[in-house]
């Protein structure tokens, strides 16, 4: 039930996200001046670089050195070097404990392992060093709803709104936890809102596929599996998704589907 792809999902935009980070490397100050998110494209899907996550004094302090060890981190992972990023992270950390950023990729990491424990105290680690650094609630709400564990999911996607996250992804575990609790209605009106803001919202037509065949409305779903594959036929949840749509081809539109 969207457990896959998630992980990977929220990884991709937590690494992307690294990108604010190093702005933040170059410009120092001039960052509390820049209120817009930086928007990156990448295929199927746009991810907004921490969102409008807020600029804390426990951000403000972080050393440079620590920054430059922590974008090495990234670095390292989107290269698909695992162990090298935990130790680029072990090494910032212990410049700077109270580091939100590599405490909530570590949390990451430990995730796409299926790591669970591990993931949630460093997630929420980051949030206790920096509770307005909104991508650590997100994060935590994908661990929580991979676990199914939806009530916890849905609390802290409310703190993670109240702490300022407004990208997509939050409204991707939003619909992840009310599928989870079988409220497919009230998934599928999440759903279509977050979509209505954000066409290309990728995942996010996987997720409504998954509240239509809650709903058992097949075709429909099957639309969604098969928008969710043109904008993103390779990346993370399509082969997940390239199966559910060949079991409703194979059941035909008024059969019901094996789950």
């Amino acid at each position: 039930m969207l457990r896959v792809a998630v992980v990977f999902a929220l990884c991709t935009f937590f690494s992307l996200a690294s990108v604010a980070q190093t702005l933040r490397d170059e410009a120092t100050e001039s960052a509390l001046n820049n209120s817009g998110p930086h928007v990156l494209n990448t295929p199927g899907h746009r991810y907004s670089a921490m969102g409008n996550a807020r600029i804390s004094i426990t951000r403000l302090r972080e050393p440079r050195k620590a920054q430059r060890i922590y974008s090495k981190a990234m670095d390292a992972w989107r290269k698909k070097r695992s162990a090298e990023a935990r130790r680029k992270l072990d090494q910032a950390l212990k410049i700077y404990p109270a580091f939100p950023e590599a405490l909530t990729f570590y949390g990451c990491i430990h995730a796409e392992s299926n790591q669970w424990d591990s993931a949630e105290k460093k997630l929420q680690a980051a949030i206790e060093t920096d509770p307005a650094y909104s991508p650590a609630y997100v994060m935590l709400a994908g661990v929580y709803n991979a676990q199914g564990r939806f009530d916890e999911a849905q609390q802290t996607i409310q703190q993670g709104l109240s702490a300022g996250a407004d990208t997509w992804h939050v409204q991707y575990e939003i619909v992840r936890s009310l599928i989870g609790k079988r409220d497919y209605e009230g998934a599928l009106a999440a759903a279509e809102a977050a979509l209505r803001a954000t066409p290309d919202g990728g995942l996010l037509h996987l997720a409504k596929a998954h509240a239509l065949l809650g709903l058992h409305k097949y075709p429909q779903a099957a639309t969604e599996l098969d928008t969710f594959l043109h904008y993103d036929p390779s990346g993370d949840g399509s082969e997940q998704a390239r199966k559910l749509l060949q079991k409703i081809q194979r059941a035909g539109p008024q059969q019901a589907l094996p789950r």
